[in-house]
């Protein structure tokens, strides 16, 4: 590995992902509606949707790059084959160190258990062992600015609560790659500042960050990069004001 390797690589990516329980219900071709990707039926009539096709990019270390495109165009698949949750069908999706998600506020979380002990139970999904989540665990509720809730049930917070909770622990890891999936549209906006400081932290730090998010001001403060991404194609992927100008004019 040289200085300069990128720290993603695509090369002709192709996901596609089966449609389970359309049987012979539904005459489906080939089809690509206003949104979503492309629906395909095979010659055995199963259904399945082609969410990325033949995708080739190249996301260098420390770039911060923001997703847009329209819901269901392929954003958050994209961001689950970086992660290694969706294998690719086709082609490859190459991602070099550490990586570290934050794909939904409820991932990983338990109704039952406290604020505290959900980072425990969270840290050990995002790979941290259990010193290191003695060593972070009062940074982490400190960033989490939950006061006592924090030893309290997760049914008693809020959807914003316990953002705060997923967001804290996961970027806590020591990760090469954050990976976050509009995770900061279900916060308050004393959280989104408060995670702004947060985001800004790791890309000092040089982390290499792909973030899908709609608002054009966070694009803005925190992408040097931005990737427009529209049925399961990468429409334009460049500098921040070039993209968000061309998608503003489609």
């Amino acid at each position: 590995m040289t200085h300069q390797d990128p720290a993603i690589r695509a090369t002709d990516l192709t996901l596609i992902l089966p449609v389970i329980g359309m049987g012979r219900r539904k005459r489906v071709g080939v089809h690509q509606a206003q949104v979503g990707g492309t629906l395909m039926r095979d010659s055995r009539g199963r259904v399945s949707v082609k969410a990325l096709a033949g995708v080739n990019f190249q996301i260098e270390r420390g770039d911060s790059v923001g997703l847009i495109g329209r819901n269901g165009a392929g954003k958050s698949s994209l961001l689950r084959v970086m992660a290694g949750i969706y294998p690719p069908t086709h082609g490859a999706c190459e991602v070099r160190g550490k990586v570290s998600t934050l794909f939904t506020a409820n991932l990983g979380l338990n109704n039952t258990a406290s604020g505290r002990e959900n980072i425990r139970l969270i840290g050990g999904v995002v790979g941290l062992t259990e010193d290191q989540i003695d060593a972070r665990m009062d940074e982490i509720i400190e960033f989490c600015q939950l006061g006592d809730y924090i030893d309290l049930p997760l049914h008693t917070y809020s959807n914003g609560m316990r953002t705060r909770v997923g967001f804290a622990v996961a970027t806590s890891v020591d990760a090469d790659v954050l990976l976050i999936d509009e995770v900061f549209g279900t916060g308050d906006r004393a959280f989104r500042d408060h995670a702004a400081k947060r985001v800004e932290k790791l890309i000092e730090e040089s982390s290499t960050i792909v973030m899908a998010v709609h608002s054009e001001n966070m694009l803005r403060q925190f992408c040097n990069k931005v990737m427009w991404v529209e049925h399961g194609h990468i429409r334009a992927f460049g500098p921040t004001e070039e993209v968000l100008q061309e998608y503003q004019k489609a």
